[in-house]
Parts: C-alpha cells; sequence; structure tokens
C-alpha cells in the first residue's frame, strides 16, 4: 500500500466515523446528511485508480451507499475498510446509540471501588463506567492511579465520570483505615491462596473492593488490613482476568446478592 493509499483510507475511515457519530443522534428517525455522504462516495469511488488490487476493489462499496440505507448497513460497509488499515475500534471510537436515563438511581449501592496503583487509564475508565451502571457509592483512586480528569480516562468512562463521585485516596494504607472506621467491609479482589469464592455470600454491610495494580496485584501488608480476599472463580488455563472484567463481574454478584435480600 502507497503513502497515498493509506491517507486516502484514512480520511474515509474518519468520514465513515463522523457520519456514524452525526446520524446516530436519532437511533428511531435519522437520516444522513446528504452533502457528508457525497463527499465519503466520491472519495470511495476514487480508490479505483490505486495500484493496489485490495485498495481499488473498495471503490465497488460507492454504490451501495445510498441515502435510506439503514444504519447496520453502513457499518457494515465501513468494517473492510477498518480491517484494510488494521484498525481495532473499542467503544469510545464511536457512538453507542442507546436510551440513557434522564436521572440516576434514587438510592446509591453501598458499594466502594478503591483502586490503586491501577497503570491502565482503560481500565479505570471501564471501572468508572461499571460503578456508574451498577449506582455505586463511589470510587477512590489511589497511589498512581490515573485521574478521571485525564483525557485518556475520560474517554473510555464515556461521560459516566461526570456522575459518579470520587476522590483521590492518598496512601491506600491510610483510606482503608478510614473506610474501615466509616463501616465499610473491606474486600479485596486478589489471586491469593487463601481467597474466598466469589460467589459465596457477602455480608449485609457497606463494602469497599479493593483492586490492586494489573501485574503486581496488592502489598501483603494491605492482604493483613482487608477484611477478606475473594477470587472469580476460573476454569480456563489463566488464574486471572482483566482488572476491569474482575470489577465488573464482582459488582453485579454483589449487587444480585444485595437485591435477593431486599
Amino acid at each position: 500500500m502507497t503513502p497515498q493509499d493509506k491517507k486516502s483510507l484514512e480520511d474515509i475511515h474518519r468520514l465513515f466515523l463522523d457520519l456514524e457519530k452525526s446520524t446516530a443522534s436519532n437511533a428511531v428517525d435519522f437520516s444522513f446528511d446528504t452533502s457528508k455522504l457525497s463527499v465519503l462516495k466520491n472519495s470511495i469511488a476514487a480508490l479505483a485508480t490505486s495500484e493496489d488490487g485490495d485498495v481499488s476493489r473498495l471503490a465497488s462499496i460507492e454504490k451501495h451507499l445510498i441515502p435510506t440505507m439503514t444504519m447496520k448497513h453502513f457499518v457494515a460497509f465501513a468494517i473492510p475498510f477498518e480491517r484494510l488499515l488494521h484498525k481495532i475500534l473499542q467503544d469510545d471510537d464511536f457512538l453507542i446509540v442507546e436510551n440513557d436515563k434522564d436521572v440516576g438511581p434514587a438510592e446509591k449501592l453501598p458499594l466502594i471501588f478503591v483502586l490503586d496503583n491501577i497503570r491502565s487509564a482503560f481500565n479505570v475508565g471501564s471501572i468508572f463506567r461499571t460503578a456508574e451502571c451498577l449506582g455505586a457509592e463511589k470510587v477512590l483512586l489511589c497511589g498512581y492511579t490515573p485521574l478521571p480528569t485525564q483525557g485518556k480516562v475520560e474517554k473510555t468512562a464515556m461521560g459516566t465520570q461526570e456522575y459518579m463521585d470520587w476522590a483521590e485516596g492518598g496512601k491506600l494504607f491510610e483510606c482503608l483505615e478510614s473506610l474501615k472506621e466509616e463501616g465499610y467491609r473491606l474486600i479485596a479482589l486478589e489471586t491469593a491462596a487463601s481467597a474466598e469464592d466469589l460467589y459465596e455470600d457477602f455480608s449485609d454491610e457497606p463494602t469497599a473492593f479493593i483492586l490492586g495494580n494489573e501485574r503486581f496485584g496488592l502489598d501483603p501488608e494491605i492482604l493483613k488490613l482487608i477484611d477478606e480476599v475473594r477470587i472469580v472463580p476460573l476454569r480456563g488455563r489463566k488464574n486471572s482476568l482483566n482488572v476491569g472484567v474482575t470489577a465488573a463481574v464482582a459488582g453485579f454478584e454483589w449487587m444480585r446478592q444485595w437485591r435477593a435480600k431486599k
């Protein structure tokens, strides 16, 4: 692929994303911006002159882009361009069409997520989104965990950081001591040998889930302070899940039990 071909494909990909975002604002009765669609069609048709067969054959997609097509079909036509550019898209790269509620829950869950030395901004943003969807009380950020004011966290959180209470927790040990004094049961989500199965009964106390660094986990002195360690039971070869996935699995199991007791 020549540099010019790559630039043309990148421009076309941006046009696809721009049209998707601008059109998806009304998921029920939408219409494509005809001027933007025309620019996209012309850009795709121009690929026919490319000497690269993989690029030139994409020009045939132009005739399928009509104003009356569905969003599902439109996205399907974008996929060949993403694949040729080796794009790996995530939720935050495009607009998820959904009917978000106007207000959050009247009563927050007595559940806090404490994140210590989480390195990945993507994981932090993912946990913010999980916490907001659960209606959790708060997210506390300790150590060098990135804040939701940082662009990459904000992007992955997809706006949920605006609705979640959060604070910098400072040093983890002191943060956990304060939570304990406030009556929270401290539960580490960790792959320790003494860990209890996640799906065993939780107590009725307000709970704080503590998640440590993706690679190193929590320090031994922290594990001495917490009330219990829970582990997600796994049947495959890997012994742990992504920290963001772990937070989601644990949070929704905790909510399931909490709702069953109401």
